[in-house]
């Protein structure tokens, strides 16, 4: 066969298509499971903290610039063992400079004080199926990744096209092929078109202006029209202190705490977690929602803080929801905006 031909063979096309598909459609066929499960699927972050106390010289030079020095980022690596990417800029903010670098799998965040050098620093790992699925979604990722993925998504409609192409050449005599083709674009359609509900809460956490500030506890449940705890949702605490020590400090959410959390035998899998630090963070709550009976209930968000306050917020909603429904309502210190989103899925 002349080497034009053979460039241009549709065979030759779909077999280097595939090959050069191979991992990556394994690779994503396989998160595509993790991600569809991923409530499913139980997994502990590893969790690192790390505190010092910056040098004069390096904290002198930080206040005079109000940026983040070489000199720091030298520090920085030496301490760590970590890089600041250049691309990352700080939050710089009634004197604390805050950066946050995510990665795939997993973050670190930093804290620094500006007017006495204090420096925090934590560390989330959260496994190797959190990584994998960082990578199918292309969260986090670095651009070499995302070129990667621009590349293989070419080579997937290559490898399709000359496939179908294929399919009409040697589909004589074989009367299911159409079928199963036409089948193969109508299918999802359908299935997509079939309303599934999901309820979210997002609960925000305001950035609060202190010299000493502590990740607030905080806690969500349902309760009934007679204010009994009947579905608890989260409860977020120091869940990791040695000898359950950041137990001790849960009394002080005191609604979560009498309507039934000092009965609860904590930690507990997919309701415990870990403190969240200023940001809005969402929930899924489909679970939870979904085991009610029809009636009036209270949404309950619960906050305290270590040398802070306590606040507690609440929405009264009746069950069932329709798709689309969004109830809210506004903290005034500890807790920020407190939405309860039933939507389609």
């Amino acid at each position: 066969m002349p080497r034009a031909r053979q460039l241009w063979n549709v065979k030759n096309w779909h077999w280097i298509s595939s090959a050069i598909c191979l991992a990556g459609m394994l690779l994503f066929a396989v998160t595509g499971i993790t991600l569809n499960h991923a409530a499913e699927i139980e997994s502990e972050p590893k969790i690192t903290s790390y505190e010092a106390e910056l040098p004069a010289n390096i904290l002198s030079s930080l206040q005079q610039q109000k940026s983040l020095t070489s000199s720091f980022k030298s520090w920085f690596k030496n301490q760590t063992g970590q890089n600041i990417p250049d691309a990352i800029k700080p939050e710089i903010n009634a004197g604390e400079i805050y950066l946050a670098m995510p990665r795939p799998g997993g973050d670190s965040w930093f804290s620094l004080m500006l007017e006495t050098g204090e420096f925090y620093m934590e560390t989330t790992e959260r496994g190797y199926i959190a990584y994998l699925n960082d990578l199918h979604k292309g969260r986090n990722t670095s651009s070499a990744w995302r070129w990667f993925i621009d590349i293989f998504s070419i080579a997937c409609i290559v490898f399709t096209v000359t496939g179908l192409i294929l399919l009409k050449k040697y589909a004589k005599g074989r009367k299911s092929t159409w079928p199963l083709i036409i089948a193969s674009f109508l299918l999802p359609v359908a299935i997509a078109l079939i309303p599934a509900h999901a309820g979210e809460l997002k609960v925000e956490i305001p950035r609060i202006q202190v010299s000493e500030y502590h990740a607030p506890y905080v806690a969500a449940w349902i309760s009934d029209k007679k204010h009994k705890n009947v579905q608890n949702i989260f409860v977020w605490y120091d869940y990791k202190m040695k000898d359950d020590e950041g137990e001790k400090w849960l009394k002080d959410m005191r609604l979560w705490w009498r309507r039934g959390g000092r009965t609860l035998d904590l930690p507990i899998d997919g309701v415990t977690g870990a403190t969240r630090r200023p940001g809005i963070a969402s929930v899924d709550i489909s679970e939870a929602l979904n085991s009610l009976t029809p009636g009036t209930y209270r949404l309950n968000v619960e906050a305290a803080r270590e040398l802070g306050g306590r606040e507690a917020v609440y929405i009264e909603f009746d069950w069932p929801l329709t798709p689309g429904t969004q109830l809210s309502k506004n903290g005034q210190k500890e807790l920020g905006k407190i939405q309860l989103i039933m939507e389609n899925k």
